[in-house]
């Protein structure tokens, strides 16, 4: 054989490696021709997902701009009621014990050496007392003291209270607290937003995105199926997801506002318990004292209902009364009736 032919030998051996060294980095790489071709497609698919989370989580903040803004009113506006009704009360409890001491002090001098009407005059004297637990006007006052866990006002003052951690008011709250693990507010969060790893919307991204490796896109960016294939798979995908953001979203949203509905109308009964049981209290104390006074003059008091109409089965003036010996501090309605706003779905 001639040199010619041993130098074309090694030419054509040197063709044939190199050939076959680029086939094989041919096999190795991603079909780059079909991923060049459809980049648009890929990113299509991306800016769908970004266009579809922007939207849902632009309803969520309206959403809940709205949700917090119904609590905070709600929460002002039963506080204020509270405080309100509170007024009235002790208002009138004021009249009454200012009334009371000047009664009083006409009366001593009348009847205090009176040897039959003495005690009498003592057993009245300790009835108006507003500082005795025993008395009949201790006990209207104790009713309208808030700050008594047991007391009629303070009962109801307890269940607006956001911070006791049975109150009706905290149940509301809770329920509208992202921040709170166990509530339907932090379930709807946790569903809208792609961070947290158990969520539809953090499924829906994975499965959008050529970076993760369960993704159809990641597979076709990589040559691993067609695009008829990824395009087939995402469709499902991207259906299947964002069925369960709206499924899960409207789920939440319906047990905020089944909260809110029951806590308003339990507190609304606990309101009107509140005026019942305070006007009944009133009118109790009021009748005791009219009818230890009838014991001692002869005449008794005369009143006006303070937060509702007159108790049934009772004109709230004692028998024997005298209108130049009655007492009637004006009496002035409760607050309105308030249902508040429940929360409702955007």
């Amino acid at each position: 054989m001639g040199r010619n032919d041993q130098r074309k030998g090694f030419i054509r051996k040197g063709l044939m490696l190199a050939l076959s060294f680029l086939l094989v980095m041919v096999a190795f790489l991603p079909a780059g021709s079909a991923q060049a071709a459809d980049s648009k497609w890929i990113n299509a698919v991306w800016t769908k997902y970004k266009n579809y989370n922007s939207t849902v989580n632009a309803s969520y903040d309206t959403y809940m701009a709205k949700l917090t803004k119904d609590y905070n009113t709600y929460y002002k506006n039963q506080n204020d009621r509270l405080a309100e009704l509170e007024r009235i009360v002790l208002e009138d409890q004021k009249k009454w014990n200012e009334k009371f001491a000047a009664d009083l002090a006409e009366l001593k001098p009348r009847y205090e050496n009176n040897d039959d009407l003495r005690f009498e005059l003592r057993q009245y004297e300790r009835e108006i007392n507003p500082n005795s637990l025993s008395s009949q006007m201790g006990v209207y006052v104790r009713a309208a003291n808030r700050h008594s866990l047991s007391s009629t006002m303070g009962l109801f003052a307890r269940e607006l209270n956001e911070n006791s951690l049975s109150s009706y008011m905290y149940e509301y709250k809770k329920a509208t607290n992202i921040n709170s693990l166990s509530s339907p507010a932090y379930g709807l969060h946790k569903t809208v937003t792609d961070t947290y790893l158990s969520s539809p919307m953090y499924a829906l991204m994975k499965s959008s995105s050529t970076s993760y490796i369960s993704s159809p896109i990641y597979a076709y960016s990589r040559g691993k199926i067609s695009k008829a294939n990824a395009q087939k798979q995402y469709a499902k995908l991207f259906t299947q997801y964002t069925e369960q953001i709206s499924q899960d979203s409207a789920t939440y949203k319906q047990q905020i506002a089944s909260t809110s509905q029951s806590v308003q109308q339990k507190v609304e009964a606990l309101y009107q318990d509140t005026i019942r049981q305070l006007e009944n209290q009133r009118n109790n104390t009021l009748q005791a004292i009219s009818d230890q006074r009838k014991k001692l003059t002869g005449e008794g008091l005369t009143w006006e209902p303070l937060l509702l109409a007159p108790v049934e089965g009772s004109t709230g003036t004692s028998a024997g009364s005298q209108a130049g010996n009655s007492t009637n501090p004006s009496a002035e309605k409760a607050p309105a009736a308030s249902q508040g706003t429940t929360a409702q779905q955007p």
